[in-house]
């Protein structure tokens, strides 16, 4: 009751925080304090927020906090935490950027003593001690990363646990015992994978999967970004029972693992936020920056699908044909998109699949509308081929015919020209024997006239 009348006060206007500050009925002398931690989660949450109304609360939420902090109705101090490489995204609310810059504060770098300290406290409080050369490898190793502390941590626990199972007594923890876990720099990834292979099934490493990509976003900008999720969602985007889901939490939030929030111990119900302990886990662990970036490419390809569908029923865009058809389809048989992994994107998955489905529809009917034509005119090319294998026929059948006279005919002209030719030299030698009787006839003649008639015989 109380906190539906607090939430009230707050959404009542813009003074709502000093409001309820004020009904708190305080001891006199007693100061406020807000802090709002990870701030940057706002921008996330007005970026994916679903209709005008949950855009508008971010706006809202941000004028409670600028006016609590320079109302002089009470003493009420307003401290905001977030990464400075958000510190852009603030223009996106009224007069917020010119309140941070009036009480900005940037945590600087922690200096090598700093980090020294920051890696013997801790040791020291569980009553062990390091030797030099690891503490030095460890101060090495951290480098600049803005993930160095979260990092650090982790390898610390994950050396100390290594160090406890096999230690001697009295012996420090040393270089194998970091070196064990494969140092600073796979130390967490290689911790994830393990936990994900320790698994009971790969029905169990499925839903983890799912899980982590429900949990990670990639911004517009290509950084990865928190997504904290109730675990009613998280039932409903991976497809599995609130025990199945409930299994692949712990076995990540145990506490030497720390993978995710909320602690250990803490009971999970399905109204209940989970979420990633800490960001780096999305830059340093290999196999979850591969499931950060298949889950962009995936909403991707379905907002795009998503929104040409809509476009389509409006008759202000056409049914999708490859590559881009046969891209979709492939991604929704690899993938298998529920309604309830769509709705995190886009609201219009029915829509999307019937388009989707249409779009396939009529690549199918053209293909076999192209087969029919395609067959059509093979079985009418086969059909001329044939009268022109039968013409083909024809012509050699004529042309050999036309052959054989020619040859005939050929052959009667050179017996013509034999037989012309024998009867001219019968001809000539008839011609001859008269000649060379006449030759004898009139030999009693003149000499020369014999003679003459002689050579005309010959």
């Amino acid at each position: 009751m109380l906190t539906t009348f607090t939430e009230a006060t707050l959404r009542r206007g813009a003074r709502g925080l000093v409001d309820v500050a004020l009904e708190a009925r305080r001891p006199d002398g007693e100061n406020l304090l807000v802090v709002v931690d990870q701030f940057e989660e706002l921008f996330r949450f007005k970026a994916q927020a679903k209709g005008a109304q949950a855009g508008d609360d971010a706006a809202v939420f941000v004028k409670l906090l600028l006016e609590a902090a320079r109302t002089e109705r009470a003493p009420i101090y307003v401290v905001l935490t977030m990464r400075s490489d958000f510190l852009g995204d603030c223009s996106q609310f009224r007069d917020l950027p010119e309140a941070i810059n009036d009480g900005q504060f940037l945590v600087p770098r922690m200096t090598r003593d700093q980090r020294r300290r920051a890696i013997e406290g801790p040791v020291a409080v569980g009553g062990a001690t390091m030797t030099p050369r690891l503490i030095q490898r460890l101060l090495n190793d951290v480098g600049d990363s803005p993930d160095q502390l979260p990092i650090l941590q982790h390898a610390l626990m994950r050396t100390w646990e290594t160090w406890l199972e096999h230690r001697r007594d009295g012996e420090p923890l040393d270089l194998p015992d970091y070196q064990a876990i494969g140092g600073m720099a796979t130390a967490l990834s290689r911790h994830g994978d393990e936990v994900c292979a320790a698994l009971p099934d790969d029905r169990s490493r499925a839903v983890a999967e799912r899980l982590f990509k429900c949990l990670t976003d990639l911004g517009s900008d290509a950084r990865g970004i928190r997504r904290p999720t109730k675990l009613a969602e998280l039932c409903a985007v991976c497809e599995a029972t609130q025990e199945e889901v409930v299994t692949v939490i712990e076995a990540f939030r145990r506490p030497d693992r720390s993978l995710v929030m909320p602690p250990a111990g803490t009971p999970l119900e399905l109204e209940t936020v989970i979420d990633l302990s800490h960001e780096s886990l999305m830059r340093v662990w290999k196999r979850l920056e591969a499931w950060l970036e298949e889950e962009a490419e995936s909403a991707r390809i379905y907002r795009r699908l998503a929104e040409t569908a809509v476009l389509h029923a409006a008759g202000q865009a056409s049914l999708w044909r490859d590559p881009d058809l046969q891209l979709a389809l492939d991604w929704r048989t690899e993938t298998s998109p529920s309604a309830a992994w769509a709705a995190r994107y886009h609201e219009g998955f029915e829509g999307a699949m019937a388009f989707l489905a249409a779009s396939a529809a009529q690549r199918d009917e053209e293909a076999r509308a192209l087969e029919a034509r395609q067959r059509r005119e093979l079985e009418q090319a086969q059909a001329l081929a044939a009268e022109q294998a039968k013409a083909a026929r024809r012509l050699r059948v004529g042309f050999l015919i036309a052959a054989a006279l020619a040859l005939f005919a050929i052959g009667a002209a050179t017996f013509a020209l034999v037989s012309q030719n024998k009867a001219e030299e019968q001809a000539r030698i008839a011609t001859s024997g008269k000649l060379a009787l006449q030759a004898l006839a009139v030999l009693d003649f003149r000499l020369g006239r014999a003679l003459l008639a002689s050579l005309e015989a010959y």
